[in-house]
């Protein structure tokens, strides 16, 4: 996860924050997360984000992130980041 956030602030270098919107992996309401390159790593604001077993990006709500902060790889949902 962290070599796909580097490369996105890689590819857009004068930007200080990621705005990313997709639909949550669980209930489906559209997931606005902030991503924050910070000295420690990357600040994550609004989701979650996680890789999959098969490679594909999803994201969670806060919501259901705080519910239940694991994935589940048997979803049929498919999900790519867009930065926006």
């Amino acid at each position: 996860m962290i070599e796909i956030l580097k490369k996105m602030f890689e590819g857009i270098p004068d930007k200080s924050t990621i705005v990313l919107e997709e639909k949550c992996s669980d209930c489906g309401t559209v997931t606005i997360i902030e991503i924050t390159a910070t000295s420690g790593g990357y600040g994550l604001q609004g989701g979650a984000l996680f890789k999959s077993s098969t490679g594909i990006y999803i994201d969670k709500c806060h919501s259901c992130y705080k519910a239940s902060p694991k994935i589940d790889d048997n979803k049929k949902t498919v999900s790519w980041i867009k930065q926006k």
